[in-house]
């Protein structure tokens, strides 16, 4: 920053430089960002780089009007931990940048450069444990939690869109027979694997990756963190007891879902369609932000 003064001693204009005023100019008169404001560009980056191509994709298949609509098929509460993680690290006290820093930023950026949205979910899991487990030379009065907090939910969010992915496709079997169970008891149809009977006995649902509860239930797991990292509240029994009930929640709507399907088979593309899928979606959102907001009304703050 260049202001001008009046010099007393002959009246006329000088240029003085205010730079050591600015904590924002380093020696060299460039940019220096601080530790959070560095994250939280990391987290943006890394969180864009890794929904491009999915985005894409809704927009060429659905247009614009129906990807706005659904979200770019990612759920609400991962938009809202997109905006929360950023906005906690910018909340930190201005804090220099360690060479470990700037190491970690490097490796991630050049996971970021890579055209493979997977590395992006993979180093900003990275960077997530970082942050855990290197908060920064904060003082116990300067919000020293923020960091931690910022990185639990930057790990939930990489498990709701990456890890559950990777944990789904390495154990389908299970968790797909699993949920062919759940809607096998609820509808009183036959089951064989992954697959339920229709009612009226023509044919059978396929349970396919895409429409498991397990990916519902890492959702879950995120907008619970969210609420508790928030609001700043201590981890304990009761708080994963509302975990498990939003958890069950989603569950509930899902398998209630597909059991629909497979009772009234003449709606099975209405009910599977777009408009089944969004209303679910919107469904589970309510269900989940409804039990963790009553659930953290009372919580017990993390102490300083």
């Amino acid at each position: 920053m260049l202001q001008l003064a009046e010099s007393p001693a002959v009246g006329s204009l000088t240029v003085e430089s205010s730079a050591a005023e600015s904590p924002t100019l380093d020696r060299a008169g460039l940019l220096a960002l601080g530790r959070g404001e560095l994250f939280a560009g990391l987290c943006v980056l890394g969180f864009a780089n890794g929904i491009v191509g999915r985005a894409q994709g809704v927009v060429a298949q659905d247009g614009w009007a129906l990807a706005i609509a659904s979200t770019f098929n990612i759920s609400a509460i991962v938009w809202a931990a997109f905006v929360a993680c950023p906005a906690l690290l910018l909340g930190l006290p201005r804090q220099p940048i360690s060479r470990t820093d700037l190491t970690v930023a490097a490796g991630a950026v050049a996971a970021f450069l890579l055209p493979i949205p997977h590395t992006s979910w993979i180093a900003l899991t990275g960077l997530a444990l970082y942050l855990l487990l290197n908060p920064g030379p904060i003082t116990r009065q300067q919000s020293q939690d923020n960091a931690h907090r910022s990185g639990w939910i930057l790990l939930a969010t990489t498990s709701a869109m990456y890890w559950g992915h990777v944990l789904l496709m390495s154990a389908s079997g299970p968790v797909l027979g699993a949920d062919a169970l759940l809607i096998s008891w609820l509808t009183g149809t036959e089951r064989a694997g992954n697959t339920v009977r229709f009612a009226d006995g023509q044919g059978y649902i396929w349970i396919a990756p895409g429409c498991s509860s397990l990916s519902n239930i890492s959702l879950a797991i995120l907008c619970w963190v969210l609420f508790t990292q928030g609001r700043a509240l201590a981890w304990s029994a009761r708080n994963l007891g509302w975990c498990l009930l939003a958890c069950l929640s989603v569950i509930a709507i899902n398998v209630t879902r597909i059991g629909l399907m497979a009772m009234h088979p003449d709606q099975f593309d209405l009910i599977h369609g777009p408009v089944g899928a969004s209303f679910a979606s919107w469904l589970s959102v309510a269900a989940v932000v409804g039990v963790c907001l009553y659930g953290t009304r009372r919580g017990r703050l993390v102490s300083a």
